[in-house]
């Protein structure tokens, strides 16, 4: 039975199709025909009419010059998913479109959009073109890059975001975790059916390295997103761990054990299970505790990319079940993730002492940014 709170936040994101940015459309993906296919990239532009330049590397293709984000800049969202859902779903507009629901996945190296909201995005494909499929998620249909409207997050602006856009009607596959993970009773899997297809965006790993850090409180339930600032956490009692960032092709991710074997993880930001590894093994308990620096994570059950349809292509993936126990900060400042707890009792001292506090900008008259 669906809670009122659920009900409301369904009701509100079924809303924006009036804004243009989001329809209630069927989940399940549909291709466009290959004269519409070829219209759609046909219209296209040159990424260097909007001073964008396309590199290639081996994570794929790498866009400078794009997600140009203010300086100086940061804000607080609160989640707007439903109280019992964990996934970091805030709200996100464009200069043409009212707000609407946007996720943040840290799996996905690129953003992504659907062709219902090409109006309110302003999306425009690059000429030639450049696709790839999804490799975060299992996906039929690729993705076009183009650039799209800045996203506005209250005061802080993104100008010339990427976005992949799938020549497809439907939801956005790449919200198929949320709506179609094995076990569910029929009622919660259409209810999140519904809401995945009402999903316009995604905001990936790429647009997330141009802020200094994204801090995910997932017990409070609202992201700090910040674009120059240097992080540092209020107490440091309540640092569980505070380990290197690693990028595994463009996501960012951390070093740790499992029953004392090293392990590469993924941060997976909108995955829905503790801990999921390549191969199809039979679920169940770990074979020994997840230990992140010197902090050791207990009570975790396994899953497995192949029964939970993810590509196998990738290492093991540190999802929800684990990240909302805590704060988690990714520091792309100072190239650092920050996993914080409840502060030990008593416990005042803070992490920032004013020497460390960053000065505030120096305002040059006539010099533009």
């Amino acid at each position: 039975m669906m809670n009122l709170s659920s009900i409301r936040f369904l009701l509100a994101v079924a809303l924006l199709g009036a804004a243009g940015c989001a329809k209630t459309v069927p989940f399940q993906q549909t291709p466009l025909a290959q004269d519409e296919v070829d219209r759609f990239l046909a219209s296209g532009r040159d990424a260097r009419e909007y001073g964008i330049t396309t590199y290639q590397d081996a994570a794929g293709p790498r866009f400078e010059s794009a997600n140009r984000i203010h300086l100086d800049r940061s804000v607080q969202l609160d989640f707007s998913s439903p109280p019992k859902w964990p996934f970091p779903i805030v709200q996100a507009k464009t200069a043409l479109s009212d707000a609407f629901p946007l996720l943040l996945d840290s799996s996905a190296r690129q953003n992504w959009t659907v062709m219902q909201s090409m109006k309110a995005m302003e999306y425009r494909a690059f000429a030639p073109p450049t696709g790839e499929y999804a490799d975060h998620v299992a996906s039929d249909i690729p993705g076009y890059a183009g650039v799209g409207n800045k996203l506005i997050f209250k005061d802080l602006h993104v100008e010339y975001p990427i976005f992949y856009l799938p020549p497809a009607r439907g939801g956005l596959g790449s919200l198929a975790r949320i709506a179609d993970l094995p076990g569910q009773d029929p009622r919660t899997a259409e209810t999140r059916e519904k809401f995945a297809g009402r999903m316009p965006a995604v905001m990936g790993a790429a647009l997330m390295r141009s802020f200094s850090f994204l801090r995910f409180d997932f017990p409070g339930r609202t992201v700090l997103l910040s674009t120059s600032r240097a992080y540092r956490p209020a107490m440091l009692s309540a640092v569980a761990a505070n380990l290197p960032m690693l990028n595994w092709r463009g996501r960012p991710a951390v070093q740790g054990t499992l029953g004392g074997q090293p392990l590469l993880l993924v941060i997976d930001t909108a995955g829905e299970f503790d801990l999921s590894l390549p191969g199809s093994a039979l679920e169940g308990e770990a074979p020994g505790p997840l230990v992140l620096g010197n902090h050791s994570v207990e009570d975790l059950r396994l899953r497995f990319h192949g029964e939970l349809g993810l590509p196998e292509s990738f290492p093991a993936r540190l999802g929800l079940g684990v990240l909302s126990r805590f704060a988690v900060t990714l520091d792309y400042k100072n190239q650092r993730v920050w996993f914080e707890g409840k502060p030990l009792p008593a416990a005042e001292e803070s992490a920032t002492t004013p020497e460390d506090e960053t000065p505030a900008p120096v305002q040059y008259r006539g010099v533009p940014r």
